[in-house]
């Protein structure tokens, strides 16, 4: 059976005047679970770090929240992207990391109370890194990048009734030694509410 290809450029057509008209429909964003997650808390004291040049550039009009944490005499980053104004700021961590420069050593799930994590154990020229990351839409966490592609489109699709915006969070070690993230995690429930 021979198509016509008429019909494939008005299906084509129909795509990209679709495509065109979600630009115009604004969705929510995560903003407001990010400004929930405090900076002190019984446990720990955060203060905020500003993102560097190339951050900038990678992150463009994403919303970002970075801090340095302090907790329980062990320190880490916290970075949390939320990618609703820039789809392409947020893609598989490991390949940040690869880019980076640094070699994935070890990478293994973690289990959060709603869900799952990643932690990796990073070297680079003689360095040692830990991390851990997931996403979260608030109410799941995933370590799945597919995943999170997947929730992100079918939310643009649908303009936002599919649920919530999906973020990256991600705890990175300051030096060589790996802090005790299960017990970093179990300690900070606003954490678990991104």
């Amino acid at each position: 059976m021979k198509r016509s290809p008429l019909r494939l450029w008005l299906a084509t057509a129909c795509a990209l005047g679709l495509a065109g008209l979600w630009q115009f429909f604004p969705l929510a964003d995560a903003a407001g679970r990010l400004e929930a997650l405090p900076v002190k808390g019984l446990f720990f004291n955060a203060r905020p770090m500003s993102l560097n040049p190339a951050e900038h550039e990678i992150y463009g009009r994403a919303r970002v929240l970075k801090r340095l944490v302090r907790m329980r005499g062990q320190a880490f980053t916290l970075t949390v992207i939320d990618g609703t104004r820039n789809r392409h700021a947020i893609h598989d961590p490991l390949y940040c990391f690869r880019g980076a420069g640094w070699e994935v050593q070890v990478a293994t799930d973690v289990n959060l109370p709603h869900g799952t994590a990643r932690a990796v154990s990073l070297r680079q020229a003689g360095k040692q890194g830990e991390a851990v990351y997931w996403f979260s839409n608030g109410r799941q966490a995933f370590a799945s990048a597919t995943r999170y592609w997947t929730d992100t489109t079918l939310r643009r699709l649908t303009l936002g009734r599919s649920g919530e915006e999906p973020v990256l969070v991600i705890l990175t070690s300051v030096d060589d030694r790996a802090p005790d993230w299960g017990g970093i995690l179990a300690i900070w429930p606003e954490l678990m509410q991104l």
